[in-house]
């Protein structure tokens, strides 16, 4: 159990003043050290862990890496309890290849077969300060200088974290933190580095949203909002499948780009439309492309703002069916599709055309994955591996009828033994 208390410090003099200091109230301080380390932030595409009520982090302290596992809940205004679960190795590993131990249960119990990805980094400059009370060590002051990097944003900032030691009391914590707090004026933290990161996350999800502008006039779009987890659990999504799909179109999306050209900041709609392609699975599985589609044309992703949410929809309808030119000719006469702009229609079409390849990847649920993509071929040539490898290779060719339609370079599939 991790017990601290967090506070903002707004000025680069009071906080090299702190870090000097030699007493808090009663109590008696060491002499500063200096550390410098840097945490990334992990997480399943479809935030499985913070789903979960927890943030994951690898940090790297140059001579060993500490993987934590993290509650998010606190129980106080001003001092904060977290459950915290950690686990030491002398170089970066997946999960799935740790020797067995409890946090490597609980994050497998969380993620399932899915892969981790790096939400953020936070570097750190941190001097740390230990607090004495006669002989016991009740307390540890740390001053962090802190940058976050999310993508090409950044945000810095510098904070104090008090944490217990093993000889305090939390009353002893209550006094130091309230030193801080009334006779030194520092605002109490409400936010953790998680917290300040995610928040990082989202804020580049809503520029990629800015830097659009297919002439759309939201007063036109009447829609509510859910999370990803909420929809996941209202409409039943197949978790494992949703994830997969997310892996597979992410990697395709990289890949493929110098074919199909899209916007990067359309990859993060792509891995939404990859999360809820099959929402309406459980309302009825033979027509799931239409009722998910009709789902979301009234109900979207929180995380995915306007006008991005407009492609899950259409997305989602164009997954399944066999589609040939015929087909496409119809859509473009359906009149809630044909009011979209031509450059967005565009986009759409060739973001389905990646997730078909991706869910027809995933069609066995036997785990297969894309071990090599070629592109120096007349035609794209994708390697498939697994037990299914055969299954979702045949499928996959089925299902690249779109991508056919839509780019001059072929695409073709092989097992890879």
């Amino acid at each position: 159990m991790e017990i601290e208390a967090k506070f903002l410090v707004s000025g680069r003099d009071v906080f090299d003043k702190l870090m000097n200091i030699d007493s808090v109230s009663e109590f008696s301080v060491s002499d500063p050290v200096l550390k410098e380390f840097s945490d990334i932030y992990l997480d399943t595409l479809d935030m499985a862990i913070y789903s979960s009520g927890f943030s994951f982090r690898c940090r790297d302290k140059k001579d060993k890496v500490v993987y934590t596992l993290k509650s998010l809940k606190s129980a106080s205004y001003l001092i904060h309890m977290r459950e915290e679960t950690e686990f030491t190795l002398s170089e970066k590993l997946p999960v799935k290849e740790w020797n067995d131990c409890d946090l490597k249960n609980r994050v497998l119990k969380m993620t399932g077969s899915g892969n981790l990805f790096p939400l953020f980094l936070v570097e750190h400059k941190r001097t740390d300060l230990q607090v004495y009370n006669r002989e016991r060590h009740v307390a540890e002051l740390s001053f962090d200088d802190v940058i976050i990097i999310c993508g090409n944003n950044k945000k810095s900032y510098l904070e104090l974290e008090v944490e217990l030691m093993g000889d305090g009391t939390e009353d002893e914590l209550h006094q130091i933190a309230a030193f801080f707090r009334d006779e030194v004026g520092l605002v109490v933290g409400s936010s953790s580095k998680f917290d300040n990161g995610l928040e990082l996350c989202m804020e580049n999800i809503q520029q990629d949203a800015k830097s659009f502008d297919y002439g759309v006039n939201p007063d036109d779009v009447q829609i509510t909002s859910l999370s990803i987890k909420d929809m996941f659990e209202e409409y039943s999504i197949e978790k494992e499948h949703a994830r997969k799909v997310a892996e597979n179109s992410l990697m395709l999306f990289d890949v493929l780009k110098p074919i199909h050209a899209l916007d990067e900041n359309l990859r993060q709609t792509l891995r939404f439309g990859a999360l809820v392609h099959d929402i309406g699975v459980m309302t009825d599985v033979s027509t799931h492309h239409k009722v998910g589609r009709d789902i979301l044309l009234s109900t979207c992703p929180e995380e995915l703002p306007y006008p991005l949410y407009l492609f899950l929809p259409w997305m989602t309808f164009l997954h399944k069916k066999r589609i040939d030119k015929k087909k496409l000719l119809k859509l473009s006469q359906n009149k809630n599709f044909s009011r979209l702009p031509l450059q967005m229609q565009d986009d759409i079409l060739k973001m389905s055309a990646i997730l078909r390849l991706a869910d027809a990847l995933d069609y066995s649920r036997m785990d297969s994955k894309i071990v090599d993509i070629d592109l120096e071929k007349e035609d794209i040539v994708i390697k498939v591996k697994g037990p299914g490898a055969d299954i979702d290779a045949d499928r996959a060719d089925t299902k690249a009828d779109l991508w056919r339609l839509l780019f001059e370079k072929d695409v073709y599939f092989r097992e890879d033994y």
